[in-house]
Parts: C-alpha cells; sequence; structure tokens
C-alpha cells in the first residue's frame, strides 16, 4: 500500500495550520479516517482525493503526484516508466493506480486503472466535483448512481456528473478492471 497521498494532506493541512478536526469538517470525513489516510494504514478513494484537494487548496494531481510540475501539452507513459504507482485498497472496495506521468501540470482530467474484488464491501456512495466517464476492460461493475443501480459489463461504458451520489462494485467471482478518467474542476 503506498502512503504517499496521506503524507501529502497531513503537509499540507499542516503548513496552513489546519487542525485534523477543521480538514473533517469541511471535507465530511470521519477523524479516525483521516487520520488513517495521513498515516498511511489507509488510502483514500479518488473522490476522496478531489475533496481533500479542494479544501486544501491544491490540484488533484498535486496529491496523487507530488509538488515537481512539468509543463508539457503532450506526455506519454509508456509501458514500464514509472507511474504514481498502485494505490492499495479502498473503502469504496477498489485498487488503483494513476495513467499519467506524475508532474505534469494542467491536465484537467486524471486516468485510473482502478481494479475491484468482487468480495470486498461495498462503499458508501460519495460525490465530488466534476465528471467521470468509466470503461469496463474485464468483468462486470455495478454502478450505483444517484439511487438507482446499473449493471455495466466487459465492453460497456457510462459518463456521469459526480456531484450525485456514486459508488462503483465489482460483482461475479472474478476480479473486474474499469478504466475511469476524472475531471476536476479548479
Amino acid at each position: 500500500m503506498r502512503k504517499y497521498v496521506g503524507e501529502r494532506a497531513k503537509k499540507l493541512r499542516e503548513a496552513q495550520g489546519l487542525t485534523l478536526e477543521q480538514v473533517c469538517k469541511l471535507t465530511g470525513l470521519e477523524p479516525d479516517r483521516l487520520r488513517a489516510y495521513e498515516e498511511g494504514a489507509a488510502v483514500p478513494s479518488v473522490g476522496t482525493v478531489i475533496k481533500l484537494s479542494r479544501v486544501l487548496g491544491s490540484r488533484m494531481e498535486g496529491l496523487l503526484h507530488g509538488g515537481a510540475m512539468v509543463s508539457e501539452s503532450l506526455t506519454i507513459c509508456r509501458a514500464g516508466e514509472s507511474l504514481a504507482g498502485e494505490q492499495g485498497d479502498t473503502d469504496q472496495g477498489y485498487a488503483y493506480k494513476s495513467l499519467t506521468r506524475p508532474g505534469t501540470a494542467g491536465h484537467v482530467m486524471e486516468p485510473f486503472l482502478l481494479t475491484f474484488d468482487p468480495h470486498a464491501q461495498q462503499g458508501a456512495p460519495i460525490t465530488h466535483d466534476g465528471q467521470e466517464f468509466v470503461y469496463v476492460m474485464e468483468g462486470a461493475i455495478e454502478l450505483f448512481y444517484d439511487g438507482r443501480s446499473y449493471r455495466l459489463e466487459q465492453g460497456d461504458s457510462a459518463y456521469l456528473d459526480a456531484a450525485l451520489p456514486h459508488t462503483f462494485h465489482g460483482v461475479g467471482e472474478n476480479l473486474s478492471r474499469m478504466l475511469a478518467v476524472v475531471s476536476s474542476q479548479g
């Protein structure tokens, strides 16, 4: 499990003189959960990273990849090159890795590869700013969106407003993989 996102969030929180409780009040996170992220004992979901970045005055990619930024209009990540690394299991029932090169500024979309264990506990629906495009690459995923349930099979896709409550869960007996492209305003 990687703990860099939580460490970066803690450093930003402390640099701004914010208490853990203040950040929790602004994000809606439980103090024990934020503490677990900061200590590297838990991995925040993509939606939680977006919420933390808003409260801490950072861009999502800043929390994911760190501070050093490269300004390029085109970035290519070759197979086997160092990416942001695999993030461990989240409380949303998936593990993820970023598919962009760390440190590239100016991106309004962030692509992720999510892996779902169908035996993992389903996460509670979340909301965050921006939009999401998802594409099921392998297996089946259940999308819970704004009070309704949708089954997505291999090859299916969905585009959604992330401001409405949503969560995903792997179904079946095997791991499922999904490409998720998340846009975040600001």
